[in-house]
């Protein structure tokens, strides 16, 4: 799905690396939100048929409470559990992210979908969409609050690239390490780490082999510091990057 951007932002990371993201402005961000009211709404409608079924006296007051727990709590759980996405925000290709790239952690999450409810007056985002239109990052109250920003991600932009990638990959994964990266690991990878990464693969069609040990050097230094595995494992650093991007993409790609 592709929407015209007006917006990006500039984020340096505490580890000093800028990245460049287009921001999801009110469009994007409503059929997101469509798609999530939808399977809300299927799940409201289970709700509403179990309470008829049971015939409970207090099934109004029963189904607002369920209707809130759950709005709030599917929008917390998707976007911790799916890094940053719900399943509308997965399907249109857009991210929340903390201002410094990193992932929006479990706190952060909290915070901007409790501001949700606010967001949402006096009737479907009304609130949340001026604010947002307002903003020059694109942000509603719940973003400002917890410190994120949603994004567009540039992945499905890229596919012919991603098959050249592909390419690369392939006739050298005789080489890679048959290791598999731990959970523990998984976990310490920011998306700003990952866009790092990716930043890098990008190059591997393109750019010779000693050109792309050079730049790898440092990359593959950031990683070992932040992961379990040693980069010892594989014969250099980029074999140890190519092995860690297949490990990481099926986690930040979508």
């Amino acid at each position: 799905m592709s929407i015209p951007l007006e917006k990006e932002v500039s984020i340096v990371t505490p580890e000093q690396v800028q990245l460049e993201f287009p921001t999801a402005g009110v469009g994007m961000r409503a059929i997101a939100q469509l798609i999530d009211m939808l399977i809300l709404g299927a799940f409201n409608l289970a709700v509403i048929i179990a309470i008829v079924l049971i015939g409970n006296e207090y099934a109004m007051a029963v189904l607002a409470i369920i209707g809130v727990v759950g709005m709030v709590g599917y929008y917390i759980c998707c976007e911790y559990w799916m890094g940053g996405q719900t399943i509308g925000k997965r399907m249109v290709n857009i991210r929340v992210v903390q201002t410094d790239g990193r992932n929006a952690g479990l706190l952060a999450v909290v915070i901007r979908n409790l501001f949700r409810l606010i967001d949402i007056l006096p009737v479907f985002y009304f609130l949340g969409m001026i604010v947002v239109m307002s903003s020059p990052r694109d942000r509603r109250i719940g973003d400002m609050v917890a410190g994120t920003i949603v994004v567009v991600e540039k992945e499905k932009e890229r596919l012919k690239l991603r098959r050249k990638i592909d390419k690369r990959v392939d006739w050298m994964r005789v080489s890679l390490p048959r290791q598999e990266l731990d959970e523990e690991s998984r976990k310490a990878i920011a998306y700003s780490d990952w866009v790092l990464l990716a930043a890098w693969a990008e190059r591997l069609p393109f750019v010779s082999p000693e050109r792309l040990a050079y730049l790898g050097r440092p990359i593959a230094q950031h990683f070992a510091g932040k992961i379990v595995v040693a980069k010892e494992i594989a014969p250099n650093d980029t074999v140890f990057l190519i092995w860690l991007y297949e490990q990481l993409r099926g986690d930040w790609e979508v």
